[in-house]
């Protein structure tokens, strides 16, 4: 016999609940009905059809083998969007929403801006930017291939016009970029060492990119010196550069911005009351 859909979603729970907890349960059990069933709690419940069915039970299979239900629906909602995500490309997180909505605040709409987004990923910070900004002009840049075809992908879908470029941020890709004069740099770049794995939740560990992730234990601010390098060549005068950081290495980042030229610097906490973020100026030397 066929389920319906709330038979689904409270078997979801029952499923998930002793693996994640009822909160947790709930909410996977929500996305996957709504992403994948098509059906919002509260709507009039319908038998799911016979492959729907089959989609069910390896729905099921997958979240309970600790695969994260943002790729087993192949969407991430991000600060309004629904983004298409797979295993190339970092999960959005809600800290980068925030660092989105920090640099929204100090930016009102109606002005003219050229932002860039180093390791754009799914381009989840410039098209937030952009849905919100429409006369900004957005550009991402990323070394993966394969993560620029999902951001690729998502800009078809969303119908916003940002740019993407391939380009390695270790390398030089200022000499590619350098006609810019970009008013804001913004990053989430990867920033855990490798010690730190047993901090992290194992489905992240098995499933999202490690090249988005890690850094070499030996030098923890690789990506963080190296953009902020390139802000001094690529923003323009007064440009501000907005970096996601790791809660234990946010003093570092500000001490590394302050002795690579960036004034104005400022940090904030994210919504669990992490340092998460830090924002630097570039005034340019007369």
């Amino acid at each position: 016999m066929r389920m319906t859909t709330v038979e689904l979603t409270q078997h979801i729970i029952d499923e998930l609940t002793p693996l994640h907890g009822l909160g947790e349960a709930t909410s996977v059990s929500r996305l996957v009905l709504e992403d994948l069933f098509g059906y919002r709690r509260g709507s009039h419940p319908r038998k799911l059809g016979q492959d729907e069915q089959i989609m069910a039970w390896a729905t099921i299979n997958r979240l309970k083998a600790g695969e994260p239900v943002q790729y087993v629906t192949g969407i991430a909602d991000f600060y309004g969007l629904q983004l298409e995500v797979n295993p190339a490309v970092l999960i959005p997180r809600p800290e980068t929403e925030e660092l989105v909505e920090w640099i929204l605040e100090e930016h009102a709409a109606g002005t003219q801006v050229q932002c860039l987004d180093f390791g754009t990923g799914s381009g989840c910070i410039p098209f937030a930017l952009k849905a919100k900004r429409p006369l900004w002009t957005c550009t991402g840049v990323d070394v993966s291939t394969d993560a620029l075809k999902v951001a690729n992908g998502n800009a078809k879908i969303l119908s916003l016009n940002v740019d993407f470029k391939e380009l390695d941020v270790l390398q030089n890709p200022a000499l590619h970029l350098r006609l810019a004069n970009y008013n804001i740099i913004v990053s989430n770049p990867p920033y855990i060492p490798p010690s730190e794995r047993d901090l992290m939740a194992p489905s992240t560990l098995a499933h999202e990119p490690e090249i988005a992730l890690f850094v070499p234990e030996g030098d923890p601010l690789l990506f963080y010196r190296r953009i902020a390098e390139l802000g001094k060549d690529l923003l323009a005068n007064d440009g501000q550069l907005y970096l996601e950081t790791n809660e234990f290495n946010n003093d570092a980042v500000v001490s590394l911005l302050k002795e690579i030229g960036y004034t104005d610097l400022e940090r904030r906490k994210d919504l669990q009351g992490k340092w998460r973020m830090v924002r630097g100026r570039h005034a340019a030397q007369c």
